[in-house]
């Protein structure tokens, strides 16, 4: 609970009516890529999670983080499968979601199911 509560989704961006997510850490260690994620930096973005998974290949923050840098650079099979991989994870754990003027809650698996229907219905 402690480590779900270290993160927030302080952006969600919505696309054909679901969301897509990006993180950011709240405190301490890496910011999950979101930092060249907000500066349009999708190679380091990319670079950096792909790093942080090797140490942890079931976070689901830099899961959904990634997701979210292979959608956006038009790797949807790819990315489906980094959001199906939170879908099978054994947590689900609770995001702080949304601008973040008006956050809300959210599983990271309902961001998951969101964000895999959003690529549908791009096809």
């Amino acid at each position: 609970m402690k480590q779900t509560l270290g993160f927030v989704l302080s952006l969600a961006l919505f696309a054909a009516g679901a969301g897509t997510a990006m993180a950011a850490a709240d405190s301490g260690g890496s910011d999950l890529g979101y930092t060249a994620m907000q500066q349009g930096q999708w190679q380091k973005a990319e670079e950096q999670l792909r790093a942080e998974l090797k140490a942890n290949p079931n976070e689901p923050m830099r899961l959904l983080n990634l997701a979210f840098v292979l959608q956006h650079t038009g790797r949807s099979t790819e990315a489906a499968e980094m959001y199906q991989q939170v879908l099978t994870l054994n947590s689900n754990p609770l995001l702080a979601v949304g601008p973040d003027r008006d956050i809300k809650p959210a599983r990271a698996k309902a961001i998951a199911r969101k964000s895999m229907a959003a690529l549908a219905s791009q096809k």
